[in-house]
């Protein structure tokens, strides 16, 4: 180690600084090094044999660091102004991070120095900017380099005069000299701390005089005559503020305690300002004799800070909460320990066809929409309910003083009232409906869970056919499980390939000719028992699951047509069902193309079946261009379940339809209800008009055949014929006999 060093590490050792707490004074010099500046980080740090400790510190949390991973050190090396203005493209120097800026770039600092010159610490500040700095900024920082010296010099002399009895007289003399020197730095830094909006002020007790700076009359608009009454200060604070800053002046002067707090202030022009207040206590002989402190004016940076906490917890376009808030609000309205029998309650609201609005009439059209809905939700809860954002076109009322659940069956009612009126956005004229889910809850239930519960009884709203007001109970939730579970259970039977296709032969009435097969799924379980669809219904509702289900379909009978003609067998047309998934997906054409590519299967060996939602969903346009797509490659089109839903005959001129499918219902009650016979004969007639075959499912009595034979129906399906069977049933009973015939063995 150099005599430089072991000199410097004595005089670090004699200034007494080292171990010592934090002081008020310290840190606003660090803020004042911040302010001059513009960086985010000030520290103060004395660098000691193999580390760097840290007196203060603003806008980082440090107490100390190794000599290497230090700033300091570098700083303290030279005998004036450090300044690196892009750390990053100096390998020598640390790489540090600014909390919540990124990587640290500028790093600039004064090394402070002791009686005798010796260099025992640094003044620093970085910042994620790169540099350099602004002169102005240079001279600022040299400046609070010189307060943060007379600081530390004033310590040791203070330790000393303690330590020492024997000479304080001299000890006296030396500390009144150090605060001339002290003084005419803050003529020096009173610039700077008009920049900075800080003031300065001193209160002498056995005078009762208190002093002021000027920043402080710029503050509170007093004119520079006024002579301040420390009794009387206190008009300034404002009305709600002033018992606290009066009992923190009272705690300094009986028992010696230094404060800081923020407060509101009202101006003698009457504005309201937000001040930072520092204040630090002299004694001696164990009375306080002096009061000494700083007044910053922070109302800007309070501003921003507001305005920061406001894009944290609000949702920008509405101005309404958002999702953490919301949550966090009814976190704490059910562990209130004073909930007692009181009931909070979760509305969540969701605008019905959001995204249509979005896609015919633009963006705007929607945001409009979105901040016109949360305008009426805030008028309709009223101030005591918050209301919030979660995202998207999804909003909620949390009411936390609720008597029962009818008053928020009440709030549900008005919603839909009140919500229901158009939104007038330009020319253009928006219908509104939302569907609305309802729980209530209490002690011991949680957040999560009572969103969760709104939520179901949302997905009930909605499911129901939307526009409508739901409140949750239990069913729902076991009903919602029971959902989950087949989803999972279903996901779990594609992986292990439970899943299988069976077939129901169709044949032609007049003849009993085979004309083809359906292709129904079933589940084979792992217990030997096979499901049908009606088990596991709600995995073919679910958007993925269906879309992963409609893969398997296509795939599978295709495999089967392939294994068919191969073995020789005349199976008509293999029809399978598709979702309105696969036809949202925009690429059921090129799949099937592909599929059947790959198989070396035909088109002609393929039917696909539609039910009436699909033609009339949202997406007619893409529909309609699949559906012609498929036809072009010589798949056929057959519409399923005809009668039952919204199409109508119209439809059927706009689709690329082959086969028309009566339902079941109509074929069951042939011989008991007249509308069905009627039905049946004008579906019938019709479809032939339009060159549409009619094939009915269903059917189980000879009678029901005749029936249909009579009306001109054109193909059946049913018990009648054949119950659903697996793939080798269906060659064994059916294909192998009929290729038997057809080779002229006996079958």
């Amino acid at each position: 180690m150099s005599n430089t060093e072991e000199r410097r590490l004595r005089a670090l050792e004699r200034s007494g600084i080292l171990g010592t707490r934090r002081e008020a004074a310290f840190d606003d010099l660090c803020e004042l090094a911040r302010t001059v500046t513009g960086a985010p980080v000030a520290l103060i740090g004395f660098v000691d044999r193999d580390r760097v400790r840290y007196k203060a510190s603003a806008g980082v949390t440090l107490f100390e660091l190794p000599r290497e991973r230090s700033y300091c050190a570098r700083i303290v090396a030279g005998a004036g102004l450090f300044e690196c203005p892009d750390v990053t493209a100096d390998p020598a120097l640390p790489q540090w991070t600014v909390p919540g800026r990124g990587p640290a770039r500028l790093v600039a600092g004064m090394p402070i120095t002791d009686a005798s010159g010796a260099r025992i610490g640094t003044l620093c500040v970085v910042d994620h900017r790169p540099g350099p700095l602004e002169e102005r900024s240079r001279e600022g920082l040299i400046r609070v380099a010189g307060a943060v010296r007379d600081r530390v010099l004033l310590h040791r002399l203070r330790r000393e005069h303690r330590s020492d009895r024997g000479t304080v007289r001299a000890m006296d003399a030396e500390i009144a000299s150090q605060r001339s020197e002290i003084g005419k730095q803050r003529r020096l830094l009173e610039q700077t701390s008009r920049l900075a909006r800080i003031g300065g002020w001193e209160y002498d007790v056995a005078r009762r005089q208190l002093t002021w700076s000027p920043e402080i009359y710029r503050m509170l608009d007093v004119t520079a005559g006024f002579e301040p009454v420390f009794e009387e200060v206190a008009v300034f604070y404002r009305e709600d503020a002033r018992p606290a800053m009066i009992e923190h002046v009272r705690a300094a002067l009986s028992r010696g305690r230094a404060f800081e707090a923020e407060a509101p202030v009202i101006t003698a022009t009457g504005r309201t300002r937000w001040a930072r207040f520092v204040c630090e206590v002299e004694h001696e002989r164990g009375r306080v004799t002096r009061l000494i402190g700083t007044i910053q004016d922070v109302t800007e940076l309070r501003a921003t800070e507001e305005k920061i906490t406001f894009i944290a917890t609000h949702d920008p376009m509405t101005r309404l909460s958002n999702r953490a808030v919301f949550h966090d609000r009814l976190a704490a309205a059910l562990a209130d320990p004073l909930i007692g029998a009181r009931r909070v309650g979760v509305v969540l609201i969701d605008i019905d066809h959001f995204k249509t609005v979005n896609d015919t009439l633009g963006h705007h059209a929607g945001d409009a929409l979105l901040v016109a809905v949360g305008a009426r939700l805030r008028a309709v809860a009223g101030p005591k309910r918050l209301v919030a954002r979660l995202g998207g076109d999804e909003f909620a009322i949390l009411a936390t003083y609720v008597a029962d659940a009818a008053e928020m069956d009440a709030l549900g009612d008005r919603l839909m009232r009140e919500l229901g009126a158009p939104v007038v956005h330009g020319d253009d004229t928006i219908p509104v409906t939302v569907s609305i889910g309802i729980a209530v809850g209490g002690a011991g239930d949680g957040a999560e869970q009572l969103i969760q519960d709104a939520d179901i009884a949302l997905y009930e709203a909605k499911g129901g056919g939307r526009n409508r007001v739901v409140g949750f109970d239990r069913a729902m939730r076991e009903e919602m499980e029971l959902r989950q579970m087949v989803l999972r259970a279903i996901r779990q039977a594609l992986e292990r390939r439970e899943l299988v296709l069976w077939y129901q032969p169709k044949v032609a009435l007049r003849s009993g000719a085979l004309e083809g097969f359906e292709a129904l799924l079933r589940w084979r379980r792992p217990d030997g028992y096979v499901a049908g669809p009606s088990f596991f219904a709600a995995a073919l509702e679910d958007p993925q699951i269906s879309l992963m289900i409609g893969d398997f379909v296509i795939e599978e009978a295709v495999r089967r047509a392939a294994a068919w003609r191969a073995a020789g067998f005349a199976f008509g047309r293999i029809a399978v069902n598709t979702a309105t998934s696969q036809f949202r997906r925009g690429d059921l054409d090129v799949r099937v193309a592909e599929t059947l590519r790959r198989h070396g299967v035909p088109a002609s060996a393929l039917m696909v079946e539609v039910t009436e939602n699909v033609l009339i969903s949202g997406d007619a346009d893409n529909v309609r261009r699949t559906l012609e797509a498929l036809k072009a490659l010589d798949v056929q089109i057959a519409l399923d379940d005809f009668g039952t839903g919204y199409a109508s005959l119209t439809h059927l001129k706009d689709f690329p339809v082959d086969l028309l499918k009566i339902d079941r219902s109509f074929v069951s009650t042939l011989a008991t209800r007249r509308e069905s016979h009627a039905i049946v004969r004008g579906i019938t007639a019709l479809a032939h008009d339009l060159d549409i075959a009619v094939i009915a499912e269903g059917i189980e009595t000879a009678a029901q055949r005749d029936t249909l034979r009579r009306l001109g129906v054109n193909y059946g399906q049913g018990f009648l014929f054949a119950r659903p069977m697996p793939a080798e049933a269906a060659e064994e009973t059916w294909l192998a006999p009929l290729a038997a015939v057809a080779a002229g063995r006996p079958g």
